[in-house]
């Protein structure tokens, strides 16, 4: 059988990269001889490095930034779309986007990448759609692998949506918000919408040579017997807010006051992660802000290091959420921020509805109790977050379990 994935990121976002990685575990778990082909938004070079055998490409639509490069961007979307019954206007898309189009006229599965990229914050909503859509109007059987949907706001993208995805035959949604949207706000078909859990709950690969985290580590300044809280920052737009400026300024403070607090109360280093690079600018903020001495880690690293570093934490504070599913992982105590619905969400599926709080509205001294709960009852904690992680992987389907499903009818 021959795979094609579709809405693929990149590796610069570690949490999207582990999702990746997942996903082609799976098909080849489910499919040992599986011909699999992909597309990224960015970094074939990249992927290529970590995937040799996947035949990857880039994703339809790239354009260079400005006015004339949307025109183009529509144009080359536009040729895509119409090329499913004029075949020659494919010839118009740039060569690494027409090897997508014929991967995807190739291929007998079509799998949207796992993630949360379904939500109308930029024209990328529509560019995604297109991908899925390519898929269905070849005939070719599409799989929306485990899935974060919505918010979608305005009513010609929530059309767009129903039409794309009515005609998708395995929906996996990852969290209950998801499901809801898609069965019951959408009315889509139930028997096509999965409950399934986030792949990352079962992808373990990590770094298990402790040398090269040591070194990381000495090079940021960190000894081996130093306690870290672990933090990630995110860069939010907040697109909801009227001033989206001041409510960055106010969440960038926040986590510079509760680095402050776990540094002077319990002698903790604070470190910040990176998983995705463009955080950086607000890390750096936090940092700034910061009465006492916070690490930004201004590194890229592939996700098994980044998770060997993670798990060295005494204490999470996260908010890129596939940061805190590494943390909790590795077993350490984890409070996240939410600056989606996939955050709150998927934390209540995992029966820790008391360890998230939401960006727009940060209840701060909660937050500050429940950290400091976790340092002084360590032990308990911990196990808190293993039997979590323990049961969340019992209780949810996994991509593998779709595949199978698809194999089924072959």
């Amino acid at each position: 059988m021959k795979f094609m994935i579709v809405n693929a990121f990149g590796r610069s976002n570690r949490g999207d990269s582990v999702l990746l990685d997942e996903c082609i575990h799976e098909i080849r778990a489910r499919f040992p001889d599986a011909e699999i082909a992909g597309a990224v938004f960015e970094g074939i070079e990249a992927a290529r490095a970590v995937h040799p055998t996947v035949a990857w490409s880039e994703r339809i639509g790239n354009a260079p930034a400005g006015a004339a490069g949307r025109l183009k961007a529509i144009l080359y979307l536009l040729a895509a779309w119409f090329s499913a019954w004029l075949p020659l206007l494919g010839r118009l898309l740039p060569e690494r986007q027409r090897r997508t189009l014929d991967a995807i006229r190739q291929s007998d599965v079509v799998i949207s990448a796992p993630g949360g990229y379904i939500h109308d914050t930029n024209f990328a909503y529509f560019i995604a759609l297109l991908h899925i859509h390519l898929g269905t109007i070849m005939g070719k059987t599409v799989v929306l692998a485990p899935q974060s949907v919505g918010p979608i706001a305005r009513p010609i993208s929530r059309a767009v949506a129903r039409h794309v995805l009515g005609k998708v035959p395995y929906l996996c949604a990852r969290e209950s918000y998801s499901w809801d949207f898609l069965a019951l706000d959408l009315k889509l078909p139930e028997k096509n919408v999965y409950r399934t859990g986030d792949s990352a709950f079962w992808n373990s690969h990590v770094e298990d040579d402790p040398a090269p985290i040591d070194a990381i580590f000495d090079g940021l300044g960190i000894a081996q017997d130093t306690p870290v809280f672990g933090m990630t920052v995110v860069k939010w737009s907040f697109p909801k807010s009227r001033t989206p400026a001041e409510e960055l300024d106010r969440y960038t403070d926040a986590m510079a006051r509760a680095a402050e607090h776990m540094s002077e109360t319990y002698g903790l280093q604070p470190v910040i992660f990176n998983q995705v690079s463009e955080d950086l600018p607000a890390s750096l903020d936090v940092q700034r802000k910061a009465r006492c001495r916070v690490i930004v880690d201004e590194t890229s690293r592939e996700p098994d290091i980044l998770r060997a570093m993670i798990a060295r934490s005494r204490v999470f504070l996260g908010t890129r959420f596939h940061s805190c599913i590494f943390a909790m992982m590795a077993g350490r105590p984890t409070f996240a921020i939410a600056y989606l619905p996939k955050t709150e969400y998927i934390m209540n599926d995992l029966k820790l509805p008391h360890r998230h709080t939401p960006i727009d509205a940060i209840d701060f001294p909660y937050l500050i109790k429940r950290i400091s709960e976790d340092h002084e009852n360590l032990n308990q904690a911990e196990a808190e977050i293993r039997d979590a992680v323990s049961v969340y992987r019992r209780n949810f389907t996994r991509l593998q379990d779709i595949l199978g499903l698809i194999g089924a009818k072959r």
